[in-house]
């Protein structure tokens, strides 16, 4: 077997082999892969930040509601308020007479009614609390029954992978954000 003879060098190997672009497809899926996680963790996570910003808004029209029924709010009406009832006061009253009470009441249902329609899981509550405000879950929203009035909105959120690679336990687990009303 001749060599050939190219400007007096003996041309040894050319070209990559076949091991070489074997290791560089491998490097160059595992790359890929990992972007591909990265783009599912992205979404997640936006996900989870447009119902925190929800959960806020929320919170804050709730707010604006009692605010706008200074009245209700001076007697108690909004706290510890779990369950309201639509009396359907945004509409003309439909018959109902709408005073502080039945507008107070409506206004809890509609909130309670958008959380729902909004959220994943979506649930709220107007109550007296002088602890943490953002603690609690719909069942037990850990309100102290002193102190100030405070707004919680609860909903489910899912974990990312980058919370944890055991995500089993924390998946659909309750988060929360609370705002104390000052009128």
């Amino acid at each position: 077997m001749s060599r050939k003879k190219t400007f007096g060098l003996y041309r040894q190997g050319c070209g990559y082999s076949l091991l070489e672009v074997m290791v560089a497809v491998v490097i160059l899926s595992v790359g890929l892969a990992a972007l591909g996680l990265l783009q599912v963790v992205n979404v997640q996570n936006t996900y989870n930040a447009n119902n925190r910003a929800v959960a806020a808004t929320a919170a804050r029209d709730m707010a604006d509601r009692i605010r706008a029924n200074l009245v209700a709010y001076e007697n108690g009406l909004f706290a510890n308020a779990s369950v309201g009832a639509n009396n359907n006061c945004a509409t003309g009253g439909g018959g109902t007479v709408c005073n502080f009470t039945a507008m107070a009441q409506d206004d809890l249902a509609q909130w309670q009614q958008q959380l729902g329609a909004l959220l994943p899981a979506g649930a709220g509550v107007v109550c007296v609390d002088n602890g943490v405000i953002d603690d609690g879950n719909p069942g037990a929203p850990g309100c102290s029954g002193t102190g100030n009035t405070v707004i919680k909105v609860f909903w489910r959120e899912t974990a990312s992978f980058s919370d944890d690679l055991n995500a089993d336990d924390v998946n659909n687990q309750w988060q929360s954000f609370g705002l104390v009303v000052y009128p």
